[in-house]
């Protein structure tokens, strides 16, 4: 059990935690100090240090090389994918004209509530294991386990399907002349793969770089989509006679909304109100990469101001990527036009005789799909090294190179990706699996979107259980948290509602109890693993925390009596100096 020491002053008393030593982890030779990469950091919780402590070396950290504007650019660049360009017509052709704008609208909201919990985590708790360390941290190990390797299969099976829609875009610029002319699709994504590793072994600032560049393309013609659909609604651009009204040129108003068969009512809701929610997990997909900002804090400069920043930007900016382009789409293309064959944004600008739009699109979407795989390969290495740092994956994967990237879980994630990528061309390119390879493929995909959205639902809560403690032990929100979340509790509880019953209305779409069943699998076969392990005694609860990483207990220790407004100020001091 461990001894408390207690911290007298004239206001408050404070508790503070000094975790048990054993004799074997207390008596260390010079030589094992120096020389063991397996050694346990003894965390002294204690505000006072010896001389022995201060001068024991810190992990090493991640380097710190994304700069400030990297940031908000590298989480929009993770959203705007091939998703958003091919995906946007699913769910507009599925859902209908206003339902597709309020379920944007509803997930646009929703993201904004995750992004705001993950803001006040990481700034008053900066930890190198992100969410995961997080959720290890308020909702228990196996919970931890089961959300982060989810978030990791999450994007394991993602990069490879951005991989492949690079291969099908290059394909229109030049397809390899194989016999079997499929194999081009191979080269291509393999091309792609490639690229990504090389981007992703070298200096992390090569990646902040490299994907803001994109972000910028990618923001640059959504911009430009917008500018030009206004003037085809105002009738200052198109042909001669609207390709949907059958109208001279001029002002088109509410006609695409309004032409057609049956009620106004009808053709503003075709399929009824369910389907926003039915269809809420396939809307949220395509906003998956806003959190990749929490996952590069560890490497951000300044992350106290530019984190909270950042968050801020990225959820306004996701609701206008997607509301107003949506919208734009709504007034000048039918619904029922929309599909999966082409960009609904190009074959919307084509039909009004802007035929050089399709080759634009389908430019932009090449580098969509290459700049979603990067950052969501960046992404899920974070995720991987965060769980080796909190002891839910082997301590290997959190080693650091000499550039202080974590190679080894690059590499472990690469070779999956890769296995993934195979899988997935020989059952869409090749069709060695048939119809029913297609649908499992098809599912495989599906399962980012749900273990996604777990993985947003464990910050929240995370974020909600942070809030009850802290007021259990006697702190106020107001004096004793640098970065607070805008609208607590409000928008967090419907965040968490929104995306719950997005998950269990999974079931009721078409083929989705498949997706359900996979990813509910996949969180409980990685807690039944790690309770096995831990049964077993293979678990490394001795974690080494860097300098720089604050753990709850320490930071706030319970305060058995504050009676005046002042006290918790002297507490201030007494955290500053031991943060310090």
């Amino acid at each position: 059990m461990s001894i408390p020491t207690i911290a007298n002053s004239t206001a408050q008393v404070v508790v503070k935690y000094e975790p048990k030593t054993s004799e074997s982890e207390t008596i260390k030779s010079d030589e094992t100090k120096s020389s063991s990469s397996d050694s346990k950091l003894n965390i002294n919780l204690d505000s006072s240090k010896s001389n022995d402590d201060s001068e024991k070396q810190s992990p090493k950290s991640l380097a710190r090389g994304i700069q400030s504007w990297h940031v908000t650019l590298i989480s929009l660049g993770g959203i705007i994918g091939s998703c958003y360009f091919l995906g946007l017509g699913l769910t507009f052709s599925e859902m209908g004209a206003l339902p597709v704008l309020i379920g944007y609208l509803i997930a646009g909201i929703t993201v904004f509530g995750v992004m705001q919990s993950f803001s006040e985590l990481l700034v008053n708790l900066p930890r190198h294991g992100s969410f995961v360390a997080y959720n290890k941290e308020f909702l228990g190990n196996m919970l931890s386990c089961g959300i982060g390797w989810s978030f990791w299969i999450n994007w394991v099976v993602y990069v490879p399907s951005e991989c492949l829609a690079f291969a099908t875009y290059m394909n229109t610029y030049y397809t390899i002349p194989f016999k079997n002319t499929a194999w081009s699709d191979f080269v291509w994504g393999a091309v792609c793969l490639v690229l990504l590793t090389v981007i992703n072994l070298f200096k992390v600032t090569w990646f902040g770089h490299v994907e803001s560049a994109m972000a910028i393309a990618k923001i640059a013609i959504i911009a430009l989509f917008v500018v030009i659909a206004f003037f085809i609604w105002v009738g200052v651009i198109g042909k001669k006679v609207h390709p949907f009204t059958e109208n001279e040129v001029g002002f088109i108003g509410g006609r695409i909304i309004a032409q057609g068969e049956g009620s106004l009512a009808h053709r503003l809701f075709p399929n009824g109100v369910a389907i926003i929610v039915t269809y809420m997990i396939f809307v949220l997909v395509n906003f998956q990469g806003s959190e990749i900002v929490g996952l590069s804090a560890a490497e951000t400069e300044n992350p106290q101001k530019n984190i909270p920043a950042a968050c801020k930007k990225v959820a306004t900016r996701i609701i206008l990527i997607y509301l107003i382009p949506i919208l734009a789409l709504i007034l000048i293309v039918p619904y029922e036009k929309a599909s999966l064959d082409e960009s609904i944004f190009a074959y919307a600008l084509s039909s009004y005789g802007l035929k050089w739009a399709g080759q634009l699109f389908t430019f932009v979407t090449l580098i969509a799909a290459f700049s979603c795989a990067n950052s969501g390969l960046y992404g899920t290495v974070r995720c991987i090294y965060g769980l080796s740092k909190e002891g839910l994956a082997p301590q290997w994967l959190s080693n650091l190179n000499k550039n202080s990237l974590p190679l080894n879980a690059t590499i472990f994630t690469l070779v999956f990706i890769w296995i993934v990528f195979i899988f997935g061309f020989s059952s869409q390119s090749l069709g060695l699996f048939g119809k029913s390879g297609m649908s499992f493929y098809g599912s495989l995909l599906g399962i980012s979107g749900f273990t996604g959205t777990l993985m947003w639902v464990g910050i929240i809560i995370s974020q909600i259980i942070f809030r009850f403690k802290l007021k259990k032990r006697g702190y106020t929100i107001e004096k004793d948290l640098i970065s607070k979340a805008f609208l607590y509790p409000y928008l967090h509880i419907f965040s968490v509602v929104v995306q719950v019953a997005a998950m269990i209305c999974l079931i009721f779409s078409t083929g989705g109890w498949i997706i359900f069943v996979i990813s509910a699998a996949v969180f409980v076969i990685a807690i039944i693993i790690y309770f096995i392990l831990d049964k077993l005694g293979k678990i490394n609860h001795q974690i080494e925390y860097a300098e720089e990483e604050i753990l709850f207990d320490k930071k706030y220790p319970p305060i058995l009596d504050h009676n005046a407004n002042d006290e918790v100020d002297e507490y201030d001091d007494i955290a500053m100096a031991t943060e310090l």
